[in-house]
Order: structure tokens, then sequence, then C-alpha cells
């Protein structure tokens, strides 16, 4: 690995001893309102807690419109793989990241609400409205809440019923026809009683292109609503909340960069309009806390959700029938966390905690192509393996196919619009205990130390059917199954966690942490383990003891962090970094092996960066937030990957979804005027190189890009705002991510290329609008 650990703790130092000699300077000027978190399950100050976290209010993501966790993606340092679908196999923090789309694993970065798991793909991405703040706490977190959260977690807090009546409306209108608006009442019933209700929706045409024709592709249609009911007296504060959202828009769109087309066109089978990414999602949860003493708190999180997941893509970016990808889960997911919190006067602080959950996912997994086209695409990204002597393969009864194939296929046995099938049911359950204890050695320095034992059991069920024609079951290894096959595992592991944090001076804290973290195994989703021998000549047809779905073990992570947080010049000015370092241990990692897609556990990575994030208010008409992360990662250990066919050797490469470079910049100039305040706002989010696979394949690599966006705006002391905003002002044009399918030559893909995908929404206008009524 490049990165220089001595240079950077030198350089870390030497800020260290700078800034401490220098935090008792003392400025005239706006000070930082103190922000408040509970990253530690307990009220804390962002400055006070030893783990690098990173918060953002519920009026700066409705400013800088982030609608949903895919949105603090750019002002997170460290956070990366923002998608434009409904899949969570791209979110990555620090590097680590689960690629698997399937459904019998686990995301890596953990998305909470409300203290509850908000599932997996179709049902991470609930819209952010009427949100109290986000908290993205970064590295492992075992013992922070009810689930796992290996690489990280996302936080959700939604702004809960209050003894005070108030309401509020806010709408956007921008080009593309979009179009976003927010209710919100809340109104007190009784002295105890309180009732809030919120509802939201978004809706817009799309921008890009087809030139098959159909609506322009990137059209979102999102609709919800939140209801909420709180009792509060000495004893309880108790609220129960039911959240509904309805979710339709575009699927994944994938741009060939050898087709010869520019970036706001793409040559597709599936016209705008015929693909789809929808979802129907439900949410139930009670969460009461008790006031057992003055220092004693137990807390109680009651969740149920359910969420229909249906989605179509065509996967291989061309305008045959060669790969439309249909995907649809069915999920129900109930979870129940205690946790008692204690503090009082004396030296010890801390929680312990207890959670249960059952996951049940009916799945459904389609692939569809003309076997015709499909034959051509295979001929065309394997060219090596066709003998050229024999002519070109205009169907799979063409000499040249035959020869790769091994046997004539007869024409008549070709089906058009071939759809291969499968059902794949997972059933999940586990429970964990976990807690943290801080003692306050002095009044400067707090020692904490925690721990989580987690136990996991999976069970999936795969019936793959006969699909027929030809080339049997292109995606499943050729395989059908006699009936369903079932495999089950239970994993169970211990993770600590040791935190130190010093207070240098009240302006200055330093604190250290390491903690092991730990994702439960699965089953991968389309692959089978097959005993021995058992299959004749050309019989492919599985049944039950003759093979079980393939199944992957759990990974680990060891992760290590030093940091420093301040608050200078009389609090205008708060900077924080973190440096850090992690191995990664038996790395799940989907691949694809002809046209099949697997998972394994396939070596070994490090990884290590700087993250620093500043905010400072030079005067009371200036607010600058800066914030950038510095990230090398390195595939260590690869034996295990090559002999899986998982890359053709990349030991040495960097992981995917893990830029080197990520910045982001707010500079807000505010203007008082007699009636309110005139402000004016710029962003700048910047991302370097980022590759979409352990290959690191430059040629779908995503370049370096940056973004600006500014926004003009009038907020009235008559609680009325309204604002002019202009995304992408310089028009910037780059990709969310890269698929390796191929090689780097974008051959022996087995019919797939290496693609794009999405490229970026060209420059939107728009304007927002904002009132209150208290």
């Amino acid at each position: 690995m490049t990165f220089n650990y001595n240079k950077l703790s030198a350089a870390v130092l030497a800020v260290v001893g700078s800034v401490a000699l220098s935090s008792g300077a003392q400025a005239q000027g706006p000070e930082i309102e103190e922000v408040l978190v509970t990253a530690q399950k307990r009220e804390q100050t962002l400055q006070d807690i030893p783990v690098a976290v990173s918060a953002f209010g519920g009026d700066f993501m409705k400013k800088a419109n982030i609608t949903d966790v895919r949105g603090l993606v750019d002002f997170t340092p460290g956070f990366s793989g923002r998608t434009e679908d409904s899949f969570t196999d791209a979110l990555a923090m620090r590097g680590v990241v689960t690629n698997d789309f399937g459904i019998g694993g686990d995301p890596s970065v953990a998305v909470f609400q409300d203290g509850v798991w908000a599932g997996r793909t179709g049902g991470v991405q609930m819209s952010f409205y009427d949100i109290s703040r986000a908290e993205v706490v970064k590295g492992p977190q075992g013992t922070l809440f009810g689930r796992n959260a290996i690489a990280g977690a996302v936080e959700i807090i939604t702004n809960k019923p209050t003894d005070e009546f108030e309401a509020s409306v806010d709408f956007t209108l921008a080009q593309y026809n979009h179009l976003e608006g927010t209710a919100t009442i809340n109104q007190p019933l009784t002295d105890n009683l309180y009732f809030r209700a919120s509802v939201y929706g978004m809706k817009n045409d799309g921008y890009l292109e087809n030139v098959q024709g159909g609506d322009d592709l990137g059209f979102h249609d999102n609709k919800s609503a939140r209801l909420a009911m709180r009792y509060v007296d000495d004893f309880v504060d108790a609220t129960l909340m039911y959240q509904t959202e309805s979710r339709d828009q575009d699927p994944s769109v994938y741009w060939n960069p050898d087709a010869g087309l520019p970036t706001d066109k793409v040559d597709i089978d599936l016209k705008g309009g015929e693909g789809f990414d929808t979802a129907d999602i439900d949410l139930i949860t009670l969460h009461a806390d008790f006031a057992l003493s003055e220092a004693l708190t137990l807390s109680s999180i009651t969740a149920y959700k359910t969420y229909d997941f249906d989605y179509l893509e065509d996967y291989d970016a061309g305008p045959e029938l060669v790969n439309n990808y249909r995907q649809k889960n069915d999920v129900e997911y109930t979870s129940q966390e205690f946790r008692l919190t204690f503090a009082d006067d004396g030296p010890l602080s801390g929680f312990a905690g207890i959670s249960a959950y059952q996951e049940d996912i009916d799945g459904f997994f389609e692939y569809i192509y003309d076997e015709d086209a499909m034959c051509r695409a295979i001929a065309m990204t394997d060219a090596g393996d066709f003998d050229s002597s024999l002519g070109p393969v205009t169907d799979c009864s063409s000499p040249g196919f035959a020869d790769y194939w091994g046997e004539q296929i007869d024409p008549a046995d070709q089906v058009m619009g071939k759809a291969e099938q499968s059902y794949v049911d997972v059933a999940n359950s586990g429970y964990a205990v976990y807690g943290d204890l801080t003692y306050s050695v002095t009044e400067r320095l707090d020692i904490t130390a925690g721990a989580r034992y987690t136990l996991d059991k999976k069970e999936m069920m795969n019936e793959v059917l006969d699909s027929g024609g030809a080339l049997y079951n292109h995606f499943n290894y050729e395989f059908m199954t006699d009936g369903a096959l079932s495999n089950e595992a239970e994993w169970s592991e211990f993770t600590p966690r040791i935190a130190m944090n010093y207070d240098i001076n009240d302006d200055v804290a330093l604190y250290a942490n390491a903690a092991k973290g730990y994702k439960s195994g699965g089953f991968a989703s389309f692959g089978f383990e097959i005993f021995g021998n058992d299959l004749d000549g050309d019989d492919y047809v599985l049944s039950p003891g003759e093979a079980v779905p393939m199944q992957f073990e759990p990974e680990t992570v060891m992760s290590y962090e030093v940091g420093m947080k301040t608050r200078l010049l009389d609090n205008s000015m708060q900077f924080n970094v973190a440096l850090f370092t992690y191995t990664y241990d038996d790395l799940q990692l989907a691949y694809f092996d002809e046209g099949s897609t697997q998972v394994a556990n396939v070596g070994e990575a490090t990884g290590a960066g700087l993250e620093m994030d500043l905010r400072y208010l030079p005067s009371e008409n200036w607010d600058i937030f800066l914030a950038g992360a510095y990230l090398s990662t390195e595939i260590t250990e690869d034996e295990d990957m090559v002999n899986v066919g998982a890359c053709g050797g990349c030991e040495g490469n960097t992981l995917p979804f893990a830029p080197e470079l990520s910045a982001s910049a707010i500079v807000t100039y505010l203007q008082p005027l007699s009636n309110g305040d005139m402000f004016f706002t710029t962003e700048v989010i910047y991302q370097s190189e980022m590759f979409g696979g352990p290959d690191n394949f430059e040629s779908v690599a995503v370049q370096p890009w940056t973004e600006v966006a500014f926004r003009l705006g009038y907020d009235s002391n008559s609680d009325w705002n309204v604002a002019l905003f202009v995304e992408n002002v310089t028009d910037e044009t780059y990709f969310e991510r890269g698929w390796e399918n191929a090689d780097e030559n974008n051959e022996y893909g087995y019919g797939l290329p290496n693609a794009y995908v999405w490229p970026s929404k060209p420059r939107t206008v728009g304007v927002s609008f904002g009132m209150s009524f208290n």
C-alpha cells in the first residue's frame, strides 16, 4: 500500500499541536450552535463523542435538496456510492461495500430510521421530509444499534410530535416538470397527548433520451405520508408512528462506451416507460422511554415493516433483447429492541441492549432474452473463443456458434422472448446482546469499552424453472431444479470495542477507538453447490440431495481510528479530523461467471485514510463548511478471488467504490435586511476516479468530476422563505458507477459488455418556497 502512515501521522500531530496552542485565541463574532446527537444512545454534543460522525440538521437537508439517504453521500467525507436506482449494492463507507444485488446477504452500510433497521434493496430509500437530523457514523458499529453495521451506519431521526401547535408547507418547482411538496401539522390534543402528520410528494420527467423511442428516462413519482401520536408524562415518553410510501421511477440505465453515442443518449431495447423500479412501503414503530429513576431509562423500540419491490432493467446496454433483468421482492420485517441507559453524577455511564429480528423475503428473479440475440452477443464479447473461418454468427444455429457450443442447435429450438425464472425465498432471524460502558478516569479523560454478541440464522429455498429453448438456463449455470432446493446455516460472533476521549483543554479533544466489525454469511441467489458427480451427461436438473444454494461465510474487519475535535476562536470555528486504518478479512464479493452472478469470500483487503471537516463563521455575514477525505485501499490477498474467477489477478488493486479523494464545500453569504435575511450559497462537490470492480478497469472507471450548485434566497422574519437554485451549474457530465462484466478489452463477458450507469443530470434551474404557521 502506498499510504504513508509516518508522514501522515506526523502531519496530524503537527496540526494537533498547533491547534492546541492556538485554541485560547479570542475572536469576536458569531458562535456555532452546539449540535446534539445520540450516536452513543444518549444525548451528547457532536464534539464530545469518540467516533467520527457527520450530522445534518433537517433545515440543511431541505435547503441542499437531500431527499433520501443517497443525498447524504455527497456531503459526508468517506461515504460513496450514490445511485439512482433503489439498490444498496453500491453504498460504501471508507471503501467497505456490499456489491451483491441478490437477497442472500446483508448490506454493509446499515440504514436506520428512528432506531429501526431500514432493510435492504427496495426498502432503504424512504423519502426525507419532516426530518429532525441525520447522523452518519463511520467505521464498524456493533454496540450502538439493534443490527450490525460493519462499514458504518446512517440514522435518520424524524420530528416527534410536540406540545405546541405548528404547521408548515414547502414547495419546489424546477425544470423537467419537477414538482415537490411537503405539508406538516403538529397539534397538541391534551396536556400529555400530541399528534403530528406530514405528507410528501415528488414528481418529475426524465432527462435522458433513448434512441429507440419512448419517454425520456429518469422520471420519479414518489408519494409518502407519516402519522405520529405521542404521549408524555413524568414516567413515560411514547411515540406510535405509521409511515407509508409509494415510489415509481425508471430503473438503472446502462451506457456502453463502445456504442459511439453521446452521453445524453442511450440505445436500449426497453423504451422509456417500459422498465420500472417501484416500491410500496409500510412501517409501524412504537418507541417508548420509561424513566425508572433519575439515572436509569428503559427504552423499547418495536417495529413492523413491509415492502414490495418490483424492478425491470435492460442490463446489456444494447438495442437487442439480450438481458432484461427483473427482480421482485416481497419483504416482511419485525424487530424488537430493549435498551437500558444509565447516567448520573458519578464516573460511570453507559447502556446495555438486547434485540431480535425476523425477516422473510419472497423473491422472484427473471432474465428475459431472445436466444438468437444472445448468441450474437456472446459471439461479439467472446470472439476469441470463436473460429472466424466458420463465418459470422447470425443466430444460435450458425456453424460458428455450433463449434463454440459443442453441438448443432436446431433453429426450431430457439426461443424469442425467453424468460428464465427462479423463485428464491429467504428466512432470516437473529438476536444480539450489546452495550457500552464509559468511565470518567478524570474530568478530562473518559474510557469506553463495549461489546456485542450476535447470532444470525438464515435459510434459503431456490427453485429454478425450466425455461426451454436451446441455451438451457443461461443465468444459473445452465441448471434447473426439480422443486425447491434449500440450505440453512447459523453464525455467531463476539465483537469488542474500546475508545478513549481526552480533553486537552475546553476547546480541543483527542479520541481513539478500536473496533471489530462483523457481517453474517449468506447464500448466493443464483448459484448452487453440487455434491459429487451425480449429474450424468446432459442432465442439468438438480434434485434435492444433489445440490444446495451456494453458501458464503461471514466477513470481519478490524478498524483503528484516532481523531481530534475542536472548538476554536470563541466557538466560531469547529475543526475535526480523523485518521483510520482497517484490515478486512473474507470479503463477500459478487462476481460474474459465464452469465451467472455468484458470491464468494475472496481474500483480504486493507484500507487507511484521513477525513476532515471544518465549519467557520468569520463574521455575521459568512458561513463556511468544508469537508474532505483521503482514502487508500488495497486488495492484499487475491488467491481465492482468482480461483473462483472473481478477477483476473487483482492483488494491489483498490477496492470498488473507494475514490482516493472526495470533498465538498458549502459557502453562504448572508445579508441582513430590515424584515429578513438575503443569502447566496455555493455548493461544490468533488470526487476523484472510482472503479466499479476489483479488476480496476480504466475503460469503465468513473473519471474525476466536480459539481457546482448556486442558491439565492430570502428568509423572512414573517416565517416564510423563497430561493432560486441552479444545480450542476457547469453542466458537468459524469457517471454514477461502472460495471465490470467483461475483461479490460471488453471481451469474454458472455454477452455482456462493460458499461457505465446513469450519466449525470444536466444543469437544472428551480425555485423553492416555504411557510410556517406557529
